[in-house]
């Protein structure tokens, strides 16, 4: 795997921000939990205003994590999602892979449909 860190773009520094506060989470820090859902939420707001829709792919992708990251509000589960979602947030922050555009490009909403991250 190609190491692929794009400091210019402001996409990867959402990912770069989001990586740091869920470290910061689950390493004792819980206002890292509330962090990382409010930039998830920014993120949305961000893709829908440039794709101007919700069922544009990378929206999708976004919208599925900041679903993911609410159960950061549920202190019994967090600290499990969180790890996932930690995993995940490596990959797309440095290799470009992502594991929710894996799942969601074989969904019957996005057949035929242009696949992108961002």
């Amino acid at each position: 795997m190609e190491l692929k860190i794009n400091a210019t773009d402001i996409r990867w520094w959402f990912w770069a921000a989001t990586l740091a506060f869920i470290v910061a989470a689950i390493a004792g820090w819980p206002p890292g939990y509330y962090a990382v859902i409010g930039i998830s939420a920014v993120q949305v707001i961000f893709f829908l205003a440039q794709e101007k829709s919700l069922s544009a792919f990378p929206t999708q992708i976004r919208l599925v994590y900041f679903a993911f990251t609410l159960f950061g509000l549920w202190p019994e589960v967090r600290i499990f999602i969180y790890i996932i979602l930690l995993l995940g947030t490596i990959m797309v922050t440095f290799f470009g892979r992502c594991s929710i555009a894996l799942v969601l490009k074989h969904m019957p909403w996005n057949r035929g449909r242009e696949v992108r991250l961002n």
